[in-house]
């Protein structure tokens, strides 16, 4: 305990992890994070959020042979690194505890670029993700690319990329994509199609929402 309180606290504090089993509350979002990864294991862990304490496993080193590229820079987009996670447990529609699938999404790495589409020639913020995972088979396979414009709000019906924090803080500890059912006054509801369950998020939680443009959008249709 004196240990884990000291690294997290860089040496100034030695009773972080006494205080937290006589309060019952635990510290702030980056001190949880520096904590999990110390012990080898998830924020969600710690939080009681799920039952596996091994840390999701990232796929995103691998990369793509070398483009030659004729135009400019601005002609691109950024494929940014994901990763399968495991599941996140969140509230289904009869209020028990339902598994989510979820994946890593590494904001700060390119593993590649890809041509921009002539739709989104005015969106410099548009970037790709590559799909993990089976939650949203057929609509998605896993190894796909899924091309995402934050300028286009979200519909009921539209594909998604939610980031979540963990409530506490702006810390972005997890991210979902899935199919947007609504929007309510406290909470957005969600679809994944395998297995087929519909779920809730506090909007608490939500960081962004960002919308996953369709083929025909694409084209210019």
């Amino acid at each position: 305990r004196w240990w884990l309180s000291m690294a997290v606290t860089d040496g100034k504090q030695h009773g972080v992890i006494r205080d937290i089993d006589r309060r019952g509350s635990m510290p702030g979002g980056e001190r949880l994070r520096l904590m999990a990864d110390l012990l080898g294991t998830t924020t969600d862990w710690l939080l009681g959020k799920v039952d596996n304490p091994v840390q999701p496993v990232s796929e995103i080193s691998f990369r793509e042979p070398p483009h030659a590229w004729s135009g400019p820079p601005e002609n691109r987009i950024k494929v940014l690194g994901t990763g399968y996670c495991d599941d996140v447990i969140l509230h289904g529609e009869d209020g028990s505890d339902v598994h989510v699938e979820r994946v890593l999404l590494e904001t700060d790495h390119v593993v590649r670029l890809i041509e921009r589409p002539p739709a989104l020639w005015n969106s410099p913020d548009a970037y790709a993700i590559y799909f993990h995972g089976e939650s949203m088979e057929p609509r998605f396979f896993q190894g796909e690319v899924g091309v995402v414009d934050p300028r286009r709000p979200p519909s009921p019906g539209d594909f998604v990329v939610v980031q979540l924090t963990d409530g506490t803080s702006d810390e972005v500890i997890t991210v979902i994509v899935k199919q947007l059912v609504r929007v309510a006054g406290g909470f957005y509801q969600l679809r994944q199609f395998n297995p087929s369950q519909t779920f809730r998020i506090d909007r608490g939680r939500v960081k962004r929402v960002h919308r996953i443009c369709t083929p025909t959008e694409l084209l210019g249709g």
